[in-house]
């Protein structure tokens, strides 16, 4: 009885700790953005500012993290219908950026489309600038995309082919990375397997929509490839992007389709089922979540969380609202 009793007792502190954070959450929202934003990914600045990319047109945002803030346009590409991607390099306000062709209508995205470039701003001026630095003809259909830390790659997801792939922002060579049969997609209406990516605790954590899971394998990204078999940490919902607290191991997860929420697993707890700290079923207040990540020097703290309104009009085109960040104080305990 001794085992059961010591699990019962973890779970009961987990709960007891969780609902604590439930009742310090804050929330506080940005103005929307254009009509029919589709906020795809989200990075900080070095001022603290969050830059998000929009899928739905080829754009990227600024926004101050201050309730009511305004979105400021500061970049569009041409030749392409959106943004897809976004991830720090290793220069200070120098970003990677990947923009390409999909179709909302369709629910399918047009594979040889997709390029990367290079956001920078001017230290002087603030001025922003962009410049394509490699196709990536290679990938079908790429999302998440993280930078390895002191160097010159970034990671890729391949949503619709189901790989991980590294990009060399040097050399321009592409490759794969990981494969696996958790990163696959399994859906016939909206094919979309490994998702969001992130490095974290000496772990790759990925997630995957179709298969409803986050999942995490020993790695540092500086590897030629990777093999082994991941361990599930999050399970049974549908997920987006998602961030971790690189201090405890605690998810965050973007949670779209029927929550509509934001969910927390515990890295202490015994269970891979999201707790709801923000939104859920039956209501709007977290209308398709898409992004999650931590506002700078505020992990544990203080969460920027995108979300695009209702999915639908995505899909017909008739637009009835745009996207708008929510910034979310969760004041956990670390």
């Amino acid at each position: 009885m001794l085992p059961s009793k010591i699990g019962l007792w973890h779970f009961t502190v987990s709960l007891l700790q969780t609902q604590w954070l439930v009742r310090s959450l804050r929330v506080e929202v940005s103005k929307d953005f254009p009509l029919g934003s589709q906020i795809e990914n989200l990075a900080f600045r070095p001022s603290g500012k969050v830059l998000a990319v929009v899928y739905t047109t080829p754009t990227i945002y600024e926004v101050p993290i201050i309730a009511n803030s305004n979105p400021r346009l500061i970049a569009t590409f041409q030749n392409t219908l959106g943004v897809s991607s976004i991830a720090y390099s290793s220069k200070p306000d120098v970003y990677y950026v990947i923009t390409g062709n999909f179709s909302f209508q369709t629910l399918s995205p047009t594979p040889g489309s997709y390029a990367i470039h290079r956001l920078s701003f001017d230290t002087r001026t603030d001025k922003p600038s962009t410049r394509e630095i490699a196709r990536l003809d290679a990938i079908s259909q790429p999302n998440g995309m993280v930078h390895v830390p002191n160097t010159p790659y970034v990671l890729i997801a391949d949503s619709r082919a189901g790989f991980i792939f590294r990009f060399n922002t040097r050399t321009l060579e592409l490759a794969k990375y990981f494969d696996h049969p958790l990163l696959k997609p399994n859906g016939t209406f909206l094919v979309l397997g490994v998702n969001g990516i992130k490095l974290s605790r000496g772990y790759l954590y990925f997630s995957n929509t179709n298969q409803q899971l986050v999942a995490r394998i020993k790695a540092s990204g500086t590897e030629r490839s990777l093999s082994g078999t991941p361990e599930i940490v999050a399970s049974g919902m549908p997920v987006d992007d998602f961030t971790v607290n690189d201090f405890n191991g605690d998810l965050y997860l973007a949670e779209p389709g029927d929550l509509n929420a934001l969910g927390v697993v515990r890295n202490r707890g015994d269970s891979t089922t999201p707790i709801t700290l923000v939104g859920g079923q039956n209501t709007t207040s977290l209308l398709f979540p898409t992004a999650v990540i931590w506002a700078k020097n505020a992990q544990g703290r203080l969460l920027i969380v995108s979300n695009s309104g209702d999915p639908n009009q995505f899909l017909t085109g008739n637009f009835i609202g745009g996207g708008r960040l929510n910034f979310v104080h969760v004041g956990e305990r670390v």
